[in-house]
C-alpha cells in the first residue's frame, strides 16, 4: 500500500478491496467449510480434497484478476489522465458559458465586457428592482412553504386519525359503503 503522505493508487485499492479478502480460507476455514456438509459425511477425506481444489480454482480466478488490474493500470492510467483533463475542460467552459448567458441575460445580446449600457448611477435602480424581485419571489416561495407545512401536517393528522380509527368526518365509512354498493350495482347492470 502507499505511504500516509501520498493517496493509493487505483491498482492498490482494487488489490486491497478485490484480491485480498478474497482467498477461499480468508472468506471459511475448513472447519466452517466442512460443517455445510451432512454429519456422517464432514470426516470423509474428499471434503478436504474438494475444500483445496475449491481453494486452488478461486485462486487461479484470483491470479486472473490480479492481472486483470495491473494490465488495466497500465492500459488504464493515461486514459483516465485524458478523461480527467477532458472533463475539467468542459466544466470550465461550461463555467464561461454559463457567465455569457448571464451577460446576455442582463445586458443585451453582446457581451458586457464589449458595451456597457449602465453607468454606476443607473445600474443602482436596476439593482435595486431586481433585489425587490428576488425578495418578493422570496416572500412567495414562504407562502408556499407554509402552505405545504400546513397540508403536510393535515396529512399526517389524517393519517393518525385513520390509524386510530378516530375520523374527523364519521360520516364517512357510510359514504364508503354507499359508494361501493352503487359501484357494485352498476357492474351488476353491466353483466
Amino acid at each position: 500500500m502507499a505511504s500516509s503522505s501520498s493517496s493509493p493508487t487505483e491498482a492498490e485499492l482494487l488489490t486491497s478491496f478485490l484480491l485480498d479478502p478474497a482467498r477461499l480460507p480468508n472468506i471459511m476455514t475448513l472447519e466452517q467449510f466442512r460443517a455445510l456438509f451432512p454429519r456422517e459425511v464432514r470426516a470423509a477425506p474428499p471434503v478436504r480434497s474438494l475444500f483445496l481444489d475449491l481453494a486452488a480454482q478461486r485462486g487461479q480466478a484470483i491470479d486472473t484478476v490480479a492481472a486483470a488490474i495491473e494490465l488495466e493500470a497500465q492500459r488504464g492510467g493515461p486514459a483516465i489522465r485524458r478523461a480527467v483533463a477532458r472533463q475539467r475542460r468542459e466544466e470550465v467552459n461550461w463555467e464561461v458559458d454559463g457567465e455569457v448567458e448571464m451577460d446576455r441575460a442582463l445586458f443585451g445580446s453582446d457581451s458586457a465586457a464589449k458595451k456597457s449600457k449602465h453607468t454606476l448611477s443607473s445600474i443602482l435602480p436596476e439593482l435595486d428592482g431586481a433585489a425587490g424581485a428576488v425578495e418578493t419571489e422570496i416572500a412567495k416561495l414562504r407562502q408556499q412553504e407554509a402552505e405545504l407545512k400546513e397540508a403536510i401536517a393535515r396529512t399526517i393528522t389524517d393519517l393518525g386519525d385513520l390509524r386510530t380509527g378516530t375520523l374527523a368526518n364519521e360520516q364517512l365509512p357510510n359514504e364508503v359503503l354507499d359508494g361501493l354498493e352503487n359501484l357494485q350495482e352498476i357492474c351488476n347492470r353491466k353483466t
